[in-house]
């Protein structure tokens, strides 16, 4: 049985792109409020290379656990995993150009839904600081939930946000789950966006997630 001193937590190198979004698309996308809410259920091409694209600043990190195989070779399996990346006091407008060009397609009502956030929250305003370390995606392997692992991921994030310099880290939590663990963090909410309000040109919600998630709440830690 793998217990939480089996896993070690390390930064994301670049030639483990291919592996981690493997691990992202069986533990985070299939239970991510934004993706199940929209339609077709499978997450697009852009979406996935926008989480990528964060490895090279160093701040994605991984749990991985070393478990003995049959032959008694260590092995090395990712059990959680955290993509975050730096962002400005130009992040509204930027999201909001972002999503125009995207604009009628999958990834392209996630932005929207995530620009409005953007635009309502502008931590980086709000808090007038340079910049934040703005946590994109986490996931946890559901058989090993309640280890802290996702409190680790964000541990881990929030080290390298201070060595970094970042005064701020940042997330928007689309479900209840992770803002559930976040508040338990010491994160401050300063900002909600209820799916329900949040409506196309004709009126139609543009995401539509399973209950019980019901907004993007957007948290911060000061560092």
């Amino acid at each position: 049985m793998t217990t939480s001193a089996d896993i070690k937590v390390r930064q994301v190198t670049a030639s483990e792109a291919d592996r981690l979004m493997t691990f992202l698309l069986e533990h985070y996308y299939r239970e991510e409020p934004l993706t199940a809410g929209t339609s077709p259920p499978e997450p697009t091409a852009d979406d996935k290379e926008f989480l990528l694209s964060n490895i090279p600043y160093g701040t994605c990190f991984l749990a991985e656990a070393e478990e003995k195989e049959d032959q008694g070779n260590d092995s090395r399996r990712i059990v959680g995993a955290v993509v975050a990346g730096p962002k400005d006091a130009g992040a509204p407008e930027l999201m909001r150009q972002e999503a125009a060009q995207h604009a009628g397609s999958k990834w392209g009502r996630i932005l929207d839904v995530l620009s409005a956030a953007e635009n309502g929250s502008d931590v980086c305003r709000r808090f007038s600081v340079p910049s934040s370390l703005h946590v994109h995606a986490l996931g946890v392997n559901s058989e090993l939930r309640g280890q802290a692992l996702g409190a680790r991921l964000m541990e881990a994030v929030a080290q390298k946000a201070r060595e970094q310099g970042h005064r701020l880290v940042s997330v928007d939590c689309t479900s209840v789950y992770s803002a559930r663990l976040v508040q338990r963090l010491g994160y401050e909410l300063v900002h909600t966006l209820r799916y329900a309000d949040h409506l196309d040109a004709s009126g139609q919600q543009v995401v539509t997630p399973p209950p019980p998630h019901e907004s993007i709440q957007t948290f911060v830690l000061r560092l």
